[in-house]
């Protein structure tokens, strides 16, 4: 029974990391004209972060996804986006506290804040940024 169980757990395990890595890139090139083809389009996002809140991947890709849902309203493209820059900017940052490690998270967050007219939160990412990516052999910065 103990190993039944294990087994059943494992096989969760599994099926869990399949699906986050089976996550679809967003096709920042689209424009999304409606609000409706927009949700559809983050919906695979969505779905994976209520199944799995630390998925890291998922919220970048959602906080991509909003990021260019802000741009497209600044273009006036998508006049539904008005208020999607501060859910870009809470999914970016929430992937980058699950996964530290995610480079590509920081500079889309540098991104984020700088369009938000926050440079001092841009240069905190930035210098989060530098540290991560710093030969440890060097000499700390001052």
């Amino acid at each position: 029974m103990r190993a039944f169980v294990l087994a059943v757990a494992l096989v969760g395990i599994l099926a869990a990391t399949a699906a986050a890595q089976a996550l679809p890139s967003f096709n920042t090139s689209r424009l999304y004209r409606t609000e409706a083809e927009f949700a559809g389009a983050i919906q695979p996002y969505q779905r994976a972060v209520q199944a799995d809140a630390r998925n890291a991947r998922a919220h970048y890709w959602l906080g991509l996804a909003y990021l260019e849902a802000h741009r497209q309203w600044k273009a006036g493209i998508a006049p539904y986006a008005g208020a999607y820059l501060p859910r870009a900017i809470a999914s970016l940052s929430e992937a980058i506290k699950l996964d530290p490690s995610m480079l590509v998270a920081y500079t889309v967050l540098i991104d984020a804040h700088s369009l938000a007219g926050d440079e001092g939160k841009a240069n905190e990412v930035a210098d989060q940024l530098r540290a991560r990516t710093r030969p440890q052999w060097l000499t700390p910065l001052p």
